[in-house]
């Protein structure tokens, strides 16, 4: 172990904070550093700490380092300020408001700046969390930097996620769909002493309630006055090592390992029929024999294991888009492996479900609608299985598939739910939502609905010669609505909720009524699509899309 190591393992504060500044500097000497530190990782409770702008989330640091210090733990905090886009410069406001702490040995206050990083947190922050780790600190609490709705990517740093909300802040719809509301491990309801605090409650766990799987803890505290703090000292453990629910540091915050494992084309699993949606359909009436599989594909890991059973007599593939908990944001989902992952089971036809805004007075509330054509807004999304030699151009003028189309408006029909044929679905990127000059531009292009999902999916499906159809579940008004900002959260989830019962009721009906045979086109979409020379494709190109293009290779 070289010196510089050896200082930082001994516990010199003077040693860690040149390796710090190191760190965020880029200095080659740090990853050399890094490298010899890297067996004493593992050991320390890595806790994101996150949520908007006057949560108060510098104060609960505070309150929660003074707590776990009384507990004899030793605690690094690493705060993330935001960089001046102008001048490129960074007020570091820890060091000044944890003045305190400044004497305790026990306690290493690291404000770092974002320096034009994107996300809520500093290029460097993971680096310096493992420094911290391997440096013996019991604790590591990232306080992020707090402004906007994007600070999510905390959650590929640290092992428990806390987000601190605030009762009365105004923006509550906005905060429950954003992305920063789907990756919280702990909630914590900060200054519980505001009016609101007991509304602010009822409306998280309202919405929690519509994800499945394990719902995160919801606390309260007063920070200023050290109230609630002992209490989320308890939840992250209240030691080194431990986890929100007891589970080991390097477990907490992470889903569980799904029972049933396989890799495409090896597993027994089959399904004909898919479906994409949330979690909460794993649950419908008569959906039975169900079954797991986590399914490899080449292009990484599905947002979640399958879940693989029967319904109306067919065997159906679920699968939660966001995965279960909603912990994948629009522009993290990988969707080449979801498509990829459903094309391996066997999957001829796929049912989308999503949640979108209206965009004209006709699309109410609580109405479905079956989009016939889509509108692509996002940015740099990977869209195409094809490449790496193989060339593909499918045909995507007409992106839904008629027949699966006719099904789902019977279906909606028999089910009761008010449903609109055709129209045209709008995918932004996300995810923040839409400025009202954006979403009066849409409107006067004559757009329909919007979402941030289904369009990438409808390209891959037809890709790999799988029926595609959107039933794209209306929650709101986009924010052209003149009535947009007095929609409460209660009647956003009161619809979420409507909208998840009635969309059981209408894949249910839809499954049922599935012809065995498909006549439409879909399935041979790629026959005269694909322009390489067969014999210059590579094997490994073959291998890899076998399960969609050995056919035309024959």
């Amino acid at each position: 172990m070289n010196e510089w190591a050896r200082q930082i393992r001994e516990g010199s504060a003077r040693a860690l904070a040149r390796a710090a500044t190191a760190v965020e500097n880029g200095d080659p000497r740090a990853v050399e550093l890094l490298r010899e530190l890297s067996p004493y990782t593992g050991h320390a409770a890595i806790i994101g700490i996150t949520g908007p702008p006057g949560a108060g989330k510098s104060t609960l640091v505070d309150a929660l380092a003074r707590e776990l210090r009384a507990r004899n733990r030793t605690v690094a905090v690493i705060a993330v300020d935001p960089s001046s886009r102008v001048t490129g410069g960074a007020i570091l406001g820890d060091r000044i408001r944890m003045l305190q702490h400044h004497a305790d040995p026990g306690i290493f206050i690291r404000s770092v700046a974002t320096r034009g990083a994107s996300g809520g947190v500093a290029s460097a922050t993971a680096d310096l969390a493992r420094l911290m780790d391997a440096a013996g600190w019991n604790f590591v609490l990232i306080e992020t930097v707090g402004v906007g709705q994007d600070e999510v990517a905390v959650r590929g740093v640290a092992q428990t996620t806390v987000v601190v909300l605030v009762p009365g802040m105004g923006d509550e719809v906005q905060a429950l769909k954003a992305g920063i509301m789907e990756i919280a491990d702990i909630f914590v309801i900060n200054k519980a002493d505001h009016p609101g605090a007991d509304e602010a409650e009822r409306e998280l766990a309202g919405a929690l309630s519509l994800a499945g799987g394990v719902r995160p803890r919801i606390l309260r505290a007063i920070a200023t006055e050290g109230k609630g703090v002992a209490e989320l000292a308890d939840a992250l453990g209240g030691s080194a090592g431990s986890g929100p629910n007891g589970e080991s540091a390097s477990q907490a915050g992470h889903p569980a390992t799904a029972s049933v494992h396989h890799h495409p084309g090896d597993h027994p699993v089959k399904a004909e029929i898919g479906i994409i949606g949330g979690s909460g359909l794993y649950s419908m009436p008569g959906f039975t024999a169900q079954q797991e599989a986590a399914i490899d594909t080449p292009f990484g890991a599905p947002s979640d294991s399958f879940v693989v059973g029967t319904l109306a007599g067919r065997q159906v593939a679920f699968l939660a888009r966001h995965g279960r908990g909603h912990r994948i944001s629009p522009s993290e989902l990988n969707f080449r492996a979801n498509i990829y992952a459903m094309k391996s089971l066997g999957v001829e036809r796929i049912i989308s479900l999503s949640a979108v805004g209206s965009l004209k007075e006709e699309h109410r509330p609580l109405d479905f609608v079956l989009p016939d054509q889509f509108f692509d807004r996002t940015r740099g999304r990977a869209a195409t299985f094809f490449g790496e030699g193989l060339v593909a151009h499918v045909s995507f003028a007409d992106p839904i598939c008629p027949e699966l189309a006719g099904v789902l408006t019977k279906a909606c029909d028999e089910s009761g739910v008010s449903a609109k044929s055709g129209g045209t679905y709008l995918c932004m990127e996300g995810p923040a939502f839409s400025t009202k000059a954006e979403s009066n531009v849409y409107r006067s292009w004559g757009m329909d609905v919007i979402g941030m999902t289904n369009l990438t999916e409808a390209k891959l499906a037809r890709e790999a010669e799988i029926c595609y159809v959107t039933v794209a579940m209306v929650t709101d008004y986009d924010c052209w609505h003149p009535h947009h900002d007095a929609v409460t959260v209660n009647e956003i989830i009161s619809n979420l909720m409507k909208n998840a019962e009635n969309a059981c009721k209408v894949v249910a009906a839809a499954v049922a009524r599935m012809p065995a045979g498909r006549s439409c086109k879909c399935g041979e979409a790629l026959a005269h699509a694909i322009i390489t020379d067969r014999k210059l494709v590579s094997q490994a190109t073959r291998q890899k899309l076998g399960i969609l293009v050995d056919k035309y290779f024959v």
